[in-house]
Parts: structure tokens; C-alpha cells; sequence
């Protein structure tokens, strides 16, 4: 049978003693209850043993509304905390659950089921929450410690988000981009680019590309470019994300390559030219003298 284990803070006696009846009343689940009458008590309970769960009443003698519950979530964030209210306090409660509480119930109107059910699921969405906030948080280290530049545009092509190295890469702070178009960090032959990938983009076809940026001093950044299209769950088009890597020492080396292929082919054509001129005299003789030997 599974345990939970279940930090009650409720200072009136009749109340802990109907929910702790009522939780004897599952038989499918082993509920361990440690009762505290007053919030410094409770606290005191967390800091010393591990709780799956807190049930916590607003109303206490050491302790009023609102205030009761972000003191409790102050030693206890890791854990999900339902509200017991008289009717009297729900507004209490719903604001309570508007701060990060997972439930409330409202005490005279709930039975034993009701109280387990909306335990287990408050414990259930607790990790599943929990394991979301870990892997946004292992994401989020990982976007802003990459060596990419990444950003996030809208359907209108203003930035909703821009990474650190994103920034450093264009030479800007992070919130001197944000809500601006990304067009404002291009000249107009990589507007155009962006534009022409962005029809692709919004048709849902996702590519890879190189583009050419312009950073705060007004020189080009060349990056390779790697670009996906964002939905709604019912198909609308967000916008988009990019990864972007700085491709400008290669492009250097590339331009560097070029012109030396261009003066060295220059310099053959010279060479030609030189030889040609050279030659043309003997080509001249050549034909002269077989011409004069044929009239003769």
C-alpha cells in the first residue's frame, strides 16, 4: 500500500481530527498525518522530517490569510500545499492558488474521497511540474551557454528572445534587441535573404542557409543559419527559431582564396598576353617568308 506522508496544519481540533478520519477512510492508500496547530509549529515539522504534502488552513493564531500561505511555501517550495478554508476565506484561497498553491477545498463540503483524490493529483501535478522546471532550467543553461547565437522572431519579425552569445555576436545587450525586427541588424542584401527564407519558413519548411548580419560597429557578420517554423497546437504560425554560427573567418578565408585565384588568373592572362606580343613578330616573319616562298 502506498504512503504519503501528510504535514496537517489546522489549529481547530474538530476540523484535524474529521480530516484525519476521513483520510483512515481510503483504504487504498496509507496517509501518515503530523498535526501542527500553528504555522511556527508546522515550520519547525519541515525544517526536522520530510513531508509528501501539506494541508494548510489560512486562518491561524499566528498567522492570517494570504501571508499564512507565503510563509509556508517560503520553507516548503519544493512541495505542493492545499488550502482548507471556511467559506468565509475562499477569496483567500483562490488568490493562495493564483501564488502556487495546487488546490483548495473548502471545509464542511468535503468527504473523504474528494480529500484523497484531490491529494493524489495535487502530488502528481507537483513532480510533473517539477520535472518541467528542471528541464527548462537544463534547457535554459544550455541555450545560454552555447557557443550558437540563437533568437526567436514573431510572425511580424521582431525578436521575442535573444541569447546572450546572440547579443555578444552583433555586439548589443540582450534587452537593447528584444521587441526589435530582426531586419534592424541586417543591410538590405541580408533583409532580402531573410525575407526569401521566411516565405519558406511560414509554409513550414525549415532549412539551412547562410546570412549576413551587420553589428553595432556596422561591420558584416556572416553566420550559417539553420531555421525552424513554430505552431500553435491548431496549426497558427508563431514564428520562428534560428541557430546561427559565425561563419565570418571562413567567408574571410574564402574571399582571401578568391582573390588570389582572380590575381593569379589575372597574372596568367598577363603572361599570355606578354607572350602573345612577343611572339607575333615570329608568327609575322613566319608567314611572310611561306608566303614570299610560294611567289617564288
Amino acid at each position: 500500500m502506498k504512503c504519503i506522508k501528510v504535514l496537517l496544519i489546522e489549529d481547530n481540533l474538530g476540523d484535524a481530527v474529521l480530516i484525519q478520519e476521513m483520510l483512515k477512510d481510503v483504504k487504498t492508500t496509507n496517509f501518515q498525518v503530523k498535526h501542527a496547530q500553528i504555522l511556527s509549529e508546522g515550520i519547525e515539522y519541515l525544517q526536522n522530517e520530510d513531508f509528501d504534502i501539506i494541508l494548510l488552513d489560512l486562518a491561524l493564531p499566528d498567522s492570517q490569510g494570504i501571508d499564512t500561505f507565503n510563509r509556508a511555501n517560503e520553507h516548503a517550495a519544493e512541495l505542493p500545499i492545499i488550502i482548507l478554508t471556511g467559506l468565509s476565506d475562499e477569496e483567500f484561497a483562490i488568490k493562495a492558488v493564483g501564488e502556487g498553491a495546487q488546490d483548495y477545498l473548502v471545509k464542511g463540503e468535503v468527504d473523504s474521497r474528494l480529500l484523497a483524490r484531490s491529494m493524489k493529483y495535487a502530488i502528481e501535478r507537483n513532480i510533473i511540474e517539477d520535472k518541467l522546471k528542471k528541464s527548462e532550467e537544463r534547457y535554459r543553461i544550455m541555450v545560454e551557454k552555447t557557443q550558437s547565437g540563437i533568437f526567436l522572431i514573431n510572425p511580424y519579425n521582431k525578436l521575442n528572445y535573444v541569447n546572450q552569445q546572440m547579443a555578444d555576436m552583433l555586439g548589443y545587450k540582450v534587452n537593447e534587441m528584444i521587441n526589435r525586427s530582426i531586419f534592424d541588424f541586417m543591410d538590405k542584401e541580408g533583409e532580402k535573404a531573410l525575407n526569401d527564407h521566411l516565405k519558406k519558413i511560414d509554409n513550414g519548411i525549415g532549412n539551412i542557409y547562410e546570412l549576413k548580419f551587420k553589428n553595432r560597429s556596422g561591420s558584416q557578420l556572416w553566420a550559417l543559419t539553420s531555421t525552424n517554423p513554430i505552431y500553435k497546437g491548431n496549426g497558427e504560425y508563431l514564428g520562428s527559431v534560428s541557430i546561427i554560427t559565425d561563419i565570418s573567418a571562413r567567408k574571410g578565408v574564402e574571399k582571401t582564396i578568391m582573390e588570389a585565384m582572380i590575381e593569379k588568373d589575372n597574372n596568367f592572362r598577363m603572361i599570355i598576353a606578354n607572350m602573345m606580343e612577343a611572339i607575333k613578330p615570329l608568327i609575322a616573319q613566319e608567314y611572310s617568308e611561306e608566303y614570299h616562298d610560294r611567289l617564288t
